[in-house]
């Protein structure tokens, strides 16, 4: 496929206003650049004149260089000297391979300017902590003016590298006792700040990192935010400290629908696919087949799905020796069977996911990139190479899957059709419910065009008619009914509602489907991959991973109202991913698992292609066979019923609970109604009544000398002791009398030692209670042991004066109000007012009130 450039429709940069350097105009010469581009001719004039700016503009369309060249033009110009540890600008990208990409174009730059900047890239990925002190001795050394990087890495150098702790937004040491260390370089003199795939950035995942370094820069700055998809990301922008920013939005008008608005390039064309699950390997090696020599790009959701089917892929289309079991002899006939699905000729594969060792990842970016154009190729990915990443020469995107953020759809078919040139993306959707997400595209200006299915004759020639031998799916249906009928009958116990819904939804899939004639080839070369797993126990156990790891996904999709997991033809995609069998998971409950063959072969037996791996296994297998069997009493947990499980464990801890709260609450019951027996009062019984709390209370022993006194009472009333009529002299007499034997002696009936020990408890532990309680007073009978002044309140005999009372005028405790309240209201069998003449003649008013 030949490369088309479109007009760009921009001036020459000779024209812009303020105008460039004569450096900088050669250099953009150099580099092939004629005119701008519309963004470059919008946005490079408003960073000029120190405006702030927020960049929306397609995928390939410069923005770049319409940050690059202001960033060197206004350090130029400010002609501000930097010391060797202060920094003039930073760029922060969200992937380290875009860091790196901006990094290479920055240097070109600055090499063909000549101007006397020196540039850093800062990324994480380090494989030791000794390659990161090389990594910061490296930039201590080289005393950079502008950093390029990831926003991890970069706050570590600009806050300083944090240890033993978690990050916190202020402070320098954290709740946990971790501290920074000392940052490498300043950001006093910052001038300018460029925050690439600004979207991204600000995600909740680099909040904490973004928010440390916007820390440590100065206010008055230039800042500026770039992405192909800004709009989500408006409402966020002003924690960035932008300054009443210049908005640049560039839009693409398709001419052939009358200049209809749309957020990917013109010469991109989108196309979308539906079918059934199982046929989306068989259409990726068809279009291949029929593609001829070019660049592919395939995206999965999951780091799992891009290792299993590159290991797959390597396999089938440039096999090894090395990974196939027997040989060269075996690698023939393989390629023979191959040959009858394929026939494409020899192909490049590469995998690139966020899970691989940074070296690695540098690697298959560089080695990807460098496969000149006319040559057949294939990279398999996940989103962290759907951002910003320049790959030369791609031709094609093909989605397995749509990304679980829709964000990055047009990020995803953004690496093709760059600069002009022309490309073309396909994505797969299932029928029924994800058909919805061509509709919900289009309102987010991303048009689709259908494309053709690709059937493949006897011969293996890929044509857009079906074959002869294409059989519809609906004379096979009434098999399928009788299994749902079988399905049914197995599900007597559940309710009718609900077995009348998974009928319709299975009546409903099968409608779907059936709509579909049936694809013998793409069968028979599932059959021919299920045969290659196994034969390797590799490929095996990660084609399990890469379908749990993509239903997972699925369920978390943020377009949930259109990937409903319920509404997934979740058996059609355990046959697109070549399963032996399927795996024990919640998610095919309720499904019709009879229509998936499982293949006839012991999974025990699968080798591993290591000697070395496979002898550890086969031992660790040995073991376990003669290990003595290991009784389990309880039932083992069947995975199938996870979440029932979770739910009835719940229930039966959740009424023990109830049961223990049911007694506790029956014994507390006894209890209070014994109590209530013992007063005799009715005053204070009506008190009690009113408040249960002051019951509970005793009940629970959070007011010991309450309950004391109270049991005291009730003991003495039951002995028949009687108490006779006495007056205020008498009670006084008794108090004094009471309190001096307790100061001189110990006595064995009441106040015996453990009762004392008691009360000089009780007494100690109110004291501590007050002293932090506002105002505190004397508990006091109104009397001492130097003087008998008598009370100046009413001389009225008192009548039954209980000795609990008496007792209690013989202490003298440093109280709260609130408990001598309490105290003198409710602690005997005498009416609240009788319990006032115990107290000092100023309390008497504040305490019965």
């Amino acid at each position: 496929m030949a490369d088309s450039v479109v007009p760009t429709f921009g001036r020459p940069w000779s024209a812009l206003q303020p105008a460039l350097s004569p450096a900088m105009l050669d250099a953009v010469s150099s580099l092939g650049f004629e005119n701008m581009t519309p963004v470059q001719e919008a946005t490079i004039p408003a960073s000029l004149q120190n405006r702030d700016v927020v960049v929306e503009a397609a995928t390939g369309s410069g923005k770049t260089l319409s940050f690059l060249i202001p960033l060197l033009e206004l350090l130029h110009r400010k002609r501000t000297r930097l010391s060797h540890t202060e920094i003039g600008a930073i760029v922060i990208s969200p992937t380290r391979e875009l860091s790196r990409q901006i990094f290479t174009v920055l240097q070109e730059l600055l090499k063909l300017t000549a101007l006397p900047y020196t540039a850093h890239l800062v990324v994480g990925g380090s494989s030791s902590a000794t390659n990161t002190a090389d990594e910061m001795s490296v930039l201590k050394e080289l005393g950079p003016d502008i950093l390029v990087g990831t926003p991890g890495r970069l706050e570590d150098v600009l806050c300083g590298r944090l240890r033993n702790g978690k990050r916190l937004k202020s402070g320098m040491i954290t709740a946990s006792g971790g501290v920074r260390g000392r940052p490498r370089v300043s950001a006093a003199k910052l001038e300018v700040l460029v925050m690439d795939e600004a979207d991204r950035l600000l995600d909740m995942g680099f909040e904490a990192s973004l928010t440390a370094i916007f820390s440590v820069l100065p206010k008055q700055r230039r800042t500026g935010l770039f992405s192909a998809t800004m709009s989500e990301a408006l409402g966020q922008l002003v924690r960035t400290g932008l300054r009443n920013p210049v908005r640049v939005q560039v839009q693409v008008h398709d001419r052939s629908t009358a200049g209809s608005e749309r957020r990917v390039p013109a010469s991109l064309a989108i196309r979308y696919l539906v079918s059934p699950p199982d046929r989306k390997l068989a259409q990726i090696l068809r279009l291949i087949q029929m593609g001829g020599p070019l660049k592919y790009i395939v995206y999965f959701s999951t780091c799992a799905a891009v290792d299993y089917f590159y290991r797959l892929l390597r396999r089938m289309l440039c096999p090894l020796p090395a990974i196939v079991p027997g040989g060269k002899r075996t690698m023939r006939e393989e390629r023979d069977r191959l040959r009858e699905h394929f026939q494409g000729g020899s192909v490049s594969v590469h995998s690139l996911h966020g899970q691989m060792v940074q070296s690695k990842r540098q690697a298959t970016y560089e080695s990807f990139s460098a496969i000149p154009p006319g040559e057949l190729a294939i990279l398999l990915c996940t989103d962290v190479a759907s951002r910003g990443l320049d790959i030369p020469d791609v031709d094609y995107v093909i989605q397995w899957d749509p990304p679980t953020d829709p964000k990055s759809f047009a990020h995803r078919c953004g690496r093709t059709a760059r600069a002009g040139r022309s490309g073309q993306a396909l994505v797969f959707l299932s029928p029924g419910a994800e058909e919805t997400y061509i509709d919900f595209l289009a309102l987010r200006k991303i048009p689709m065009v259908p494309a053709d299915y690709l059937w493949q004759d006897s011969e293996g020639a890929v044509t857009m008619e079906p074959p002869a031998d294409a059989i519809s799916l609906v004379e096979e249906e009434s098999d399928l009914e009788e299994s749902d009928d079988e399905a049914d009958d197995a599900e007597e116990a559940d309710d009718g509602g609900e077995k009348k819904r998974r009928r319709k939804r299975r009546a409903r899939n099968q409608d779907q489907l059936s709509k579909y004639p049936a694809d013998t080839r793409s069968d028979a070369l599932l059959e021919l991959v299920r045969g290659l797993a196994a034969t390797d126990r590799d490929i095996y156990e990660r084609g399990k991973l890469a379908f749990v790891s993509f239903v997972q996904s699925y369920s978390k999709h943020e377009a949930s109202f259109i990937f409903r997991l319920k509404e997934l033809p979740i058996i059609e995609v355990a046959k697109g991913f070549a399963l032996l069998h399927l795996p024990s998971m919640p998610e095919l409950r309720g499904r019709p698992v009879s229509r998936f063959i499982p293949y006839a072969i012991d999974t025990d037996t699968i080798p591993l292609l290591d000697s070395k791996r496979e002898a550890h296994r086969l031992e660790k297998l040995e073991k376990a066979k003669l290990a003595p069997p290991v009784k389990v009493e309880k039932r083992e947990k069947n995975n199938t019923d996870s979440w029932t499980d979770a739910k009835e464990a719940k229930d039966r801890a959740r009424e023990r609970k109830l049961k223990r709260i049911r007694r506790r609450d029956a014994v507390a019951s006894v209890e209070e109604a014994r109590l209530m027996q013992e007063i005799e009062d009715p005053k204070i019984r009506e008190a009690m009544a009113k408040d249960p709390l002051l019951a509970k209370r005793m009940i629970s022993r959070r007011d010991k000398s309450l309950r004391d006194m109270a049991e005291i009472s009730a003991s003495k009333n039951q002995s028949g002791r009687q108490t006779a009529t006495r007056t205020l002299d008498d009670i006084i007499a008794d108090a004094q009398s009471t309190k001096r034997k307790s100061e001189s002696s110990s006595s064995e009936d009441e106040d015996s030692w453990e009762a004392l020990a008691r009360k000089e408890a009780i007494r100690k532990k109110l004291a501590a209670k007050a002293k932090g309680k506002g105002k505190k007073f004397t508990f006091n009978p109104g009397f001492s042991d130097e003087e008998n002044s008598s009370l100046v309140i009413s001389d009225t005999p008192m009548a039954v004066a209980s000795p609990a009372i008496a007792e209690l005028a013989a202490w003298t405790w440093p109280i709260t109000r609130s408990a001598a309240v309490s105290i003198a209201a409710k602690a005997s069998t005498h009416p609240p007012t009788l319990a006032a003449y115990f107290v000092a003649p100023r309390m008497a008013p504040r305490i019965t009130r």
